[in-house]
C-alpha cells in the first residue's frame, strides 16, 4: 500500500496549492496530479479573454516537475473511493490507477439554466473556446449588434463592463436583479453608475426562455439579441454525483473539519467541489477566494495523515471581494470573516489596481511555491481558532 501514489484530481488553484503543500509535508512521497487540461488557466480573467485580450496560461507538466510531481493529462471517468481507484481517459486510452491517498479538487463548471432554449446561450467554460467567441463578438460589435449577459453577480458584471468598454459599438444588456446584491449599498450604486456610463442597459428582469434570436422575459417581453451569454451560476463538477460520495443538495462533497471526505480515512476535498462550512453554519461560496486556502489546507492535512500526526481543522476567514468594471474602474468591498459585506469599500482606479494585483498574486503564487518549496502564501484566519482534532475523530465526524 505504501508504494502507491498520492493522487490530486484537478489542476487549477486548489489542486496546485494542495500539491505544493503536500510536497512540503511529504518530501519523499510519490505525488501524481491529474487534470484534463494541460495548462493552468486564469478563469478569473476569462472575461478579459472574451474581450479579445491576451490572458497568460502555464503548462502544468514543467511547473509540477520542479517539485518532482508527476503529471497525467486525463479526464477522470470514474472514482471508486471505497476501492481506492480512479479510472482515467488518457490519450493512449482508458486506464485505472490505484492510490494510497487522494485529494479531490475537480472544481466547478458553468451550470446552464433549465428553461427552454438554454442551448442557445454561451457560457464561460472549457467546452466553449473563448478565442472563437471573442472573434465573433468583435464581428458583432462592428455591426452594432446586441449581446445579452444573463446574471448580475460578479461574473456577469465583469463580462458586461469589460465587453462594453472594449467594444463601444456593441449593445450590451445585463439581465437580472440590481447588480452585486451581496455588496454594500454604496458600492452597488457605484457599480450601476459605472455600467450605465459604459452604455450597459440594466434590465431588472428574469429570463424564462431563449431562442436563436433572443430571450423571453418573465413579464412577457421579448428581447431581441444576436448573442446570449449565461453568467448565472456554477455547480460542482457533475462527475461527483456518480462516485458514491456523500454529497450536499447542491452536489458538493461533504467534508469534515479538516476537509476529509466524510466517511473516508484517506480522501480529502478542496476548492469548489468541497462543501466547506463557515463558522456561522453557511457553506463557502464557489470562488477563487476559497480555492487556494482549502487546497493548501488539504495538502497539509494529508501530509499530517501520512506521518500519523493529528490533523487540524481548516481555519479560514474572508476579508474582501473585488470586481472589475472594465480596465479603469472596479470595486474593493470589505467583508467580515463570514463573507458578509461591511460599509467600507473603494471604487475607481485604485480598486481596479487592487483587483489586478490580486489576480497576479493568485496566478504566480502556486508556481512560486512549487519552485521554491516554501510556504509563500498565507490566508486570513477567523478571530477564534478551533481546537485540533485527531485523524480518527475527523474520520468519524460526518456532516449531515
Amino acid at each position: 500500500m505504501s508504494d502507491l501514489p498520492i493522487l490530486i484530481l484537478g489542476g487549477s488553484y486548489a489542486g496546485l496549492m494542495a500539491a505544493s503543500r503536500l510536497r512540503k509535508q511529504a518530501p519523499q512521497a510519490r505525488i501524481v496530479l491529474i487534470s484534463d487540461q494541460p495548462y493552468l488557466q486564469q478563469r478569473i480573467r476569462w472575461h478579459e479573454a472574451l474581450a479579445g485580450r491576451q490572458v497568460k496560461r502555464a503548462a502544468l507538466a514543467p511547473l509540477l516537475a520542479k517539485a518532482r510531481i508527476e503529471f497525467i493529462q486525463a479526464a477522470v471517468l470514474s472514482w471508486d473511493a471505497p476501492g481506492n481507484e480512479v479510472r482515467l481517459d488518457t490519450a493512449e486510452g482508458p486506464r485505472s490507477l490505484s492510490y494510497r491517498g487522494v485529494i479531490c479538487a475537480l472544481g466547478s463548471v458553468s451550470q446552464l439554466p433549465q428553461w427552454p432554449g438554454a442551448e442557445h446561450c454561451w457560457s464561460l467554460s472549457f467546452a466553449q473556446p473563448l478565442a472563437q467567441r471573442a472573434a465573433e463578438l468583435g464581428e458583432l460589435a462592428a455591426q452594432g449588434g446586441h449581446l445579452a449577459v444573463i446574471g448580475s453577480g460578479l461574473a456577469g458584471v465583469e463580462c458586461a463592463s469589460e465587453l462594453a468598454e472594449r467594444y463601444p459599438k456593441l449593445q450590451v444588456s445585463l439581465i437580472g436583479p440590481p447588480p452585486l446584491a451581496d455588496f454594500c449599498p454604496a458600492s452597488r450604486a457605484h457599480a450601476s453608475r459605472a455600467l450605465q456610463r459604459l452604455g450597459v442597459q440594466l434590465l431588472n428582469a428574469r429570463v424564462v426562455a431563449a431562442d436563436e434570436q433572443g430571450l423571453w422575459l418573465a413579464d412577457g417581453r421579448y428581447l431581441a439579441c444576436e448573442r446570449r451569454l449565461w453568467c448565472g451560476g456554477l455547480r460542482a463538477n457533475p462527475l461527483l454525483a456518480e462516485c458514491g460520495l456523500p454529497l450536499t443538495a447542491d452536489g458538493r462533497v461533504q467534508v469534515t473539519a479538516d476537509l476529509r471526505v466524510a466517511g473516508f480515512s484517506n480522501a480529502w476535498a478542496a476548492g469548489d467541489c468541497a462543501a466547506v462550512t463557515l463558522g456561522d453554519g453557511r457553506a463557502q461560496r464557489l470562488s477563487c477566494a476559497s480555492a487556494m486556502p482549502t487546497g493548501g489546507h488539504a495538502g497539509e492535512a494529508l501530509g499530517d495523515w501520512l506521518h500519523d500526526r493529528p490533523t487540524q481543522p481548516l481555519a479560514f476567514a474572508y476579508v474582501m471581494r473585488c470586481v472589475s468594471l472594465g480596465r479603469r474602474d472596479g470595486i474593493w468591498q470589505l467583508t467580515d470573516a463570514y463573507d458578509v459585506e461591511r460599509p467600507r469599500w473603494l471604487g475607481g482606479r485604485s480598486a481596479a489596481l487592487i483587483k489586478w494585483l490580486l489576480c497576479a498574486m493568485v496566478w504566480h503564487t502556486p508556481g512560486w511555491e512549487l519552485r521554491t518549496g516554501r510556504r509563500l502564501y498565507a490566508w486570513a484566519r477567523p478571530p477564534v481558532a478551533l481546537p485540533s482534532i485527531s485523524a480518527t475523530a475527523a474520520t468519524e465526524q460526518e456532516l449531515g
